[in-house]
């Protein structure tokens, strides 16, 4: 069936430190998004997806957190020359009308929700695009990305390098080794293609059997496996303050793509802002301030990337 995309009419010219920009709402069915356009007119796009959970394009989440993270970091690459196309993940916020039901939904859908929107661009004239992922998104981003010709490049921020079953066990070891060693027996029988019926009660977010179908599809694949069948540039971000993929991930991701370019900035958390390592609060608190900046270095580093390709 061929897809059918609605480009909306709504219009938004908006002014960023002196340059103008147009922002765009763009929309595949259920699925809605935020094309962010120059003033000066340009071939090159990038795809900008955001991370797990409630997520939405901005960078914030249903969960309460408001940083406006990603939508600074599509407003800097704009003001930086080139279009972004950012949006809500099926499921969440403007899009959760793409999701009826959510024992239904599988990690799959996200790579093809990606790929829809990489056809659109390309649809609507942009010749080269950029894939950029934060968190979850890198993975979603790299695998849309294998064998798309329209691809010229990919950038991954805050991406794992280890299965994501993998990086609950080790992130549940840093709180309790009891309740790391239950999640491993249970990401274990996900992994062997079974369903979990027992748990422990503390595991529920987890392991919850109306999500089980989505982990179990997720977990099934390894970034630092898939990022080998890329042939194209590669620039891997990630921030030393980053609680919750640490730099040892980026570091794998290289090791795995050596030709590829590691940017490692100092300071930097997981919602890509300034914080503090040793203060978990305060680190904390930079998740729902919107008005604090991005770490210097994230946009500059991407642009001096894009511009050379």
């Amino acid at each position: 069936m061929k897809t059918t995309f609605t480009l909306l009419i709504l219009l938004l010219t908006i002014s960023l430190n002196g340059q103008s920009l147009e922002e765009k709402a763009v929309e595949i069915g259920e699925l809605k998004g935020t094309l962010t356009i120059p003033s000066k007119k340009t071939s090159t796009a990038i795809l900008l997806i955001a991370g797990s959970g409630p997520t939405d394009r901005n960078g914030n989440s249903a969960l309460g957190l408001n940083n406006n993270s990603l939508k600074m970091v599509a407003q800097e690459l704009t003001e930086g020359g080139y279009a972004v196309l950012r949006y809500d993940k099926r499921g969440i916020a403007k899009s959760k009308g793409a999701v009826t039901d959510q024992a239904s939904v599988r990690f799959d859908d996200f790579i093809d929700d990606a790929k829809s929107w990489l056809e659109m661009l390309a649809n609507e004239g942009y010749d080269d695009i950029i894939v950029a992922g934060h968190s979850q998104g890198s993975l979603v981003g790299m695998l849309a990305a294998q064998g798309n010709k329209n691809v010229k490049a990919f950038i991954s921020i805050a991406g794992l390098a280890e299965d994501a079953g993998e990086a609950i066990i080790r992130q549940l070891s840093a709180q309790s080794p009891v309740l790391a060693e239950d999640a491993r027996v249970n990401i274990d029988s996900l992994k062997a293609g079974h369903t979990v019926n027992k748990f422990n009660p503390y595991l529920v977010s987890i392991f919850n059997p109306a999500i089980q179908p989505f982990l179990k599809s997720y977990i099934t694949y390894v970034p630092s496996e898939e990022i080998k069948k890329l042939d194209i540039p590669v620039l891997i971000i990630n921030g030393t303050t980053d609680l919750q993929i640490n730099i040892d991930q980026a570091n794998q991701l290289k090791a795995a793509y050596p030709q590829g370019e590691l940017l490692i900035i100092e300071g930097m958390n997981h919602v890509l802002k300034d914080a503090p390592k040793d203060d978990l609060a305060a680190n904390a608190a930079t998740y729902n301030d919107p008005e604090l900046p991005l770490s210097e270095g994230l946009v500059s580093g991407m642009l001096t990337f894009i511009d050379k390709l």
